[in-house]
This record gives C-alpha cells, sequence and structure tokens, in this order.
C-alpha cells in the first residue's frame, strides 16, 4: 500500500468525528492504492497504520481559537508539530505524542500530512455542525483529487 488515510474521532463527540466522517467519504471512492483506517478513541493504534506506507495522510477534529471549518494543513514528514508534545487530547495522548514515538521506532512514512478540521461543538451527539460537515465535504474533495492527480501522493499546496 503507498497511501494510508487515517480517519481519527469519536461518532458519539459531536464535531469530534469529522476525521471518522472524512475517512468514510473516502472509502466510498475506492481510490487505487489508498487504504483507508478508521480510529476511534485509542490514537496510539496510529502505530501500526503508519507501518509499510509511502504516505500518511492524518485527519482528526482539533479546536482552537479559529472559525469552526477551518482546515488547517502540516506537514509532519519532518519535525514533530509544533506545541503537540506531551499535550493530552480526548484521545488520552496527543497525536503529536504518537508521531514523534512512530518516529522514534522507526516506523514512520517518507511524507505524514495532518489535516485538522476545526470543530464547533465537542458534546454528546452523533451530528457534524453544519460549518464542519461542509469542512469535511470539502476536504474529501480535496485530498481525493490530489491523490487522483499525484499517483496516491498528495500536493504540496499550502506549505
Amino acid at each position: 500500500m503507498k497511501t494510508v488515510v487515517v480517519g481519527i474521532g469519536n461518532d458519539f463527540r459531536g464535531d469530534d468525528g469529522a476525521g471518522l466522517a472524512a475517512a468514510r467519504a473516502l472509502m466510498k471512492l475506492a481510490l487505487p492504492d489508498v487504504g483507508i483506517v478508521e480510529l476511534n478513541g485509542e490514537v496510539t493504534r496510529l502505530l501500526d497504520s503508519l507501518q509499510h506506507c509511502d504516505t500518511a495522510i492524518v485527519i482528526d477534529a482539533v479546536q482552537s481559537q479559529v472559525p469552526p471549518g477551518t482546515i488547517h494543513r502540516l506537514d509532519a514528514s519532518q519535525n514533530p508539530l509544533p506545541g503537540s508534545r506531551n499535550k493530552r487530547s480526548t484521545h488520552g495522548i496527543s497525536l503529536g505524542s504518537v508521531l514523534e514515538l512512530a518516529r522514534a521506532q522507526g516506523g514512520f512514512p517518507r511524507r505524514v500530512l495532518i489535516y485538522g478540521i476545526e470543530g464547533a461543538s465537542f458534546e454528546h451527539g452523533r451530528t457534524l455542525t453544519p460549518q464542519v460537515e461542509k469542512a469535511v465535504e470539502r476536504l474529501v474533495q480535496e485530498i481525493a483529487e490530489d491523490l487522483r492527480d499525484a499517483g496516491a501522493v498528495p500536493s504540496k499546496r499550502g506549505e
């Protein structure tokens, strides 16, 4: 498998399900040489998903001080995620900590792109807010186009 897309989230916490929704939408597209993985809860399972691929795309909901539906894109291929070391998340351990563990263990893909979808509500419930639902649709289209155009290696747009 050349590329793996990993959607992280919790379907029962509103916008926290954004990464899972994106992964499911990409799965329906049946992209060649692309594996799709859903991670509910324990983000350390990401370590297994990063093995044996050239490119990893990780999608998760985030919460910062920008408008809901904003899509963040970070390239973690060479450097740690900014400000993520030793921080906890709704998953128990931060995504940045798991990525650095994979890098230290030697199980790190050549290219690792992180997409964060800014959430509005992380309360109990199974529905994404309208802003996040639209962001998921935009991101799925963008990732699918990048994968098709670049032979399963995303473009460097926005870096």
